[in-house]
């Protein structure tokens, strides 16, 4: 058997598990660095497989496919890889445990066999390990983070349920799980839209997202900015392969609303969390217009946004490693005692905003090409408009945290190496999709159309924007500290507590009187049979057994029928 029929017999994801044994029984520092070779070595791994290759098993009497290469899951699990590799790294360089550490490969290698997997039912397990190990990955650093873990948890639970509900439906209409063929339209698409919607996060489901991403440990943020939202979007691309006009409507809605929420934040997590949902909502409105330059756009930013949006949490999660602060308002003057953060800052600043050189330029100039193809002039408008937020936002974050002066310098603690090489290696790639835009555009699905990036009318618009941006921010700046920021979880949240609070008051009034009910039963059985309470306890026990039976065949005869 030659190397590559073994590659392509073993699903990558496995190499994870080994990962996992190994930072489980080895030393921290042996253990990770085995780590960071085994994940890393999945990205040739994967680019070197055959377009094609599947793995599939049959247990249950139907075709599961556990590993399935071409167009959309080649790039997006070499990407896994990388960012794993980097994210385990980034983990060692900021002192998460080796507990921590397995949370994340499990975590990371249930995003890459959702992504791999050629069926929905192999899809659905991965999805819900991913929801499981997301939770325990931030219910682990305890404290503050235990709450946000909990509605985590109930909000991937529903989405979970719905996907679930989708998908057997679609099994009972279509006789298969595999993806050929498409997915069943009407209710099946419709709840499998909502399901993933959540992990997307549609406007309305996204209070999870701000919620939970700024509270763990910094290496898992990094960690879980890169994956849950990306198979939600890779999963979207599954559902909808034609496109949709109400989920680029809402992909719009998702830009506009994560933006301006993160204009207003002064954390720098909660900055970052909401530019997760505007950045996604790119990409769904790529998804949505459902044409070829649609799909290469979306595929092309999710590489670029899981590049920099990752590298930004990390400048973020150096920040508060190494001065114990997470709020701009109390940072200022880094740029002098970290430099090589403010470098990395940059470099993920420039890409995300858009400007030429750098990968977002690229990306989403492709997307708002596409959409300006397809005739979306006003999806068009609200990308620029979030183009122009994004900005403002980083101009926001460089300024607080690097540039302007404070009147006492801040204590800042040494980086380590490892710190400073994860930095450095993920800022890399960004620029290089800038520079040579045509290498990656051509490992995407779909078709760029002839786009060219550095055309004279891309380049004016890009840079208009960010003019527009900086020029706002300046205008802006006083104005904006004194917004109050409201989300849907003042509402949702309070909402679901007295909900839950009703329910178990509701639950234990009918414990007490059902309680009250029994006992008056027995009182007159034990009058009807006699005074022994043996007897008439099991006369009621047989009671309630027989009307539980008849409840149960009247509901098989009604599904029968």
């Amino acid at each position: 058997m030659t190397d590559a029929t073994v590659l392509s017999a073993v699903p990558p994801w496995v190499v994870y598990l080994v990962a996992v044994v190994a930072v489980s029984v080895l030393p921290r520092r042996l253990g990770t660095g085995l780590a960071v070779g085994l994940v890393g070595a999945t990205v040739p791994w994967v680019l070197t497989v055959p377009a094609g290759t599947t793995v599939a098993v049959t247990p249950f009497g139907f075709e599961q496919v556990l590993f399935r290469v071409d167009g959309l899951t080649r790039p997006v699990a070499a990407l896994f890889g990388f960012v794993a590799a980097v994210n385990v790294l980034y983990g060692y360089a900021t002192d998460a445990d080796a507990r921590q550490t397995v949370y994340a490969l499990t975590y990371m290698g249930a995003g890459v066999a959702a992504v791999l997997a050629g069926d929905w039912l192999t899809l659905l397990v991965a999805w819900e390990l991913l929801a499981v190990t997301a939770t325990v990955l931030v219910w682990h650093h305890g404290g503050s983070a235990v709450r946000p873990a909990f509605r985590y948890a109930v909000y991937h639970l529903v989405g979970g349920t719905l996907l679930v509900a989708a998908v057997a439906l679609h099994y009972a209409a279509a006789g298969t799980f595999r993806y050929d063929g498409g997915f069943t339209a009407g209710l099946p698409t419709a709840l499998a839209l909502a399901g993933v919607g959540v992990n997307l996060g549609f406007v309305g489901l996204h209070a999870w997202l701000p919620d939970t991403y700024a509270r763990p440990h910094v290496a898992a943020s990094v960690v879980l900015a890169a994956f849950t939202t990306k198979v939600a979007v890779y999963t979207l691309a599954r559902l909808a392969p034609d496109g949709n006009a109400l989920v680029a409507w809402m992909g719009g809605a998702m830009v506009l609303y994560g933006v301006t929420q993160a204009v207003l934040q002064t954390d720098m997590r909660r900055l970052l969390s909401y530019h997760i949902m505007s950045q996604v909502g790119y990409m769904t409105v790529a998804i949505g217009i459902g044409t070829a330059a649609g799909v290469t756009g979306a595929f092309a930013h999710l590489t670029a946004n899981v590049l920099y949006k990752g590298l930004l949490f990390m400048v973020a999660g150096a920040i508060i490693v190494r001065t114990g602060e997470a709020s701009l308002k109390r940072l200022g003057g880094l740029a002098s005692t970290m430099p090589l953060t403010f470098v990395t800052f940059l470099v993920a600043a420039l890409a995300i905003t858009g400007v030429p050189g750098f990968s977002g330029f690229v990306s989403k100039g492709l997307v708002t090409k596409a959409v300006e193809g397809a005739g979306g002039d006003l999806l068009w408008w609200a990308l620029v408009v979030g183009g122009v937020g994004t900005v403002l936002s980083f101009v926001k974050f460089g300024y607080y945290a690097f540039v302007r002066r404070t009147s006492e310098p801040r204590r800042v603690a040494p980086a380590s190496p490892a710190l400073s090489l994860s930095l450095v290696v993920v800022a890399i790639p960004s620029v290089a999709f800038g520079v040579f835009p045509a290498t990656f555009l051509g490992a995407f699905a779909g078709d760029p159309g002839g786009f060219a990036p550095y055309a004279t009318s891309e380049l004016t618009k890009a840079l208009a924007v960010v003019a527009v941006g900086v020029v706002a921010f300046a205008a802006l700046r006083r104005p904006l500290g004194r917004v109050p920021v409201v989300d849907v979880d003042r509402v949702l949240h309070p909402l679901a507590a007295r909900v839950a609070i009703g329910t178990s008051a509701f639950a234990v009034r009918v414990g007490v009187t059902v309680a009250l009910a029994r006992s008056r039963v027995v009182d007159r059985l034990e009058s009807a049979v006699g005074r022994d309470p043996e007897t008439a306890d099991t006369a009621l026990h047989a009671a309630i057994g027989a009307l539980v039976a008849t409840a149960a065949l009247a509901l098989v005869v009604a599904a029968l029928a």
